[in-house]
């Protein structure tokens, strides 16, 4: 998304940075094929990023962190930014991230992000357009 600035998040948000090089389209679907091989669905969001969910939240809301890892609604957010033509995908996930499954499933939430971030790593670098990855705590 061009011009656009990035979206603030609070000291407790769990983000990466990854700084694409090459075709900003075909970046973009190596990234989806990336999300959804860990079994997530996108959905566009209104600043033309992507919703990332996987889950339940009505099974989730019920049995907490019993739902299963599968099964437990966890929900993450992937936006594009533009710098110097370089295109930057920002894989974000909230302080609440998990919370209705408790302290197990906020725990899933971190450790599913930590998956989703290597997919997504190894997906770019295999593409040969992964420059650089940071990581925000």
């Amino acid at each position: 998304m061009a011009g656009a600035g990035p979206v603030q998040y609070d000291d407790d948000m769990s983000a990466v940075d990854y700084f694409i090089t090459g075709d900003h389209d075909a970046s973009r679907q190596v990234l989806a094929d990336a999300l959804r091989s860990q079994g997530f669905e996108l959905a566009s969001s209104p600043l033309g990023g992507w919703d990332v969910t996987r889950g339940n939240a009505t099974t989730t809301a019920l049995l907490g962190a019993f739902a299963g890892r599968e099964k437990q609604r966890l929900e993450y957010r992937m936006e594009f930014f533009e710098q110097d033509g370089q295109l930057i995908a920002r894989l974000g996930r909230s302080s609440g991230a998990g919370m209705l499954g408790g302290a197990i499933g906020v725990a899933r939430s971190a450790d599913v992000f930590a998956e989703l971030d290597q997919a997504v790593g190894t997906a770019l670098t295999n593409a040969g357009t992964l420059a650089n990855a940071v990581h925000h705590p």
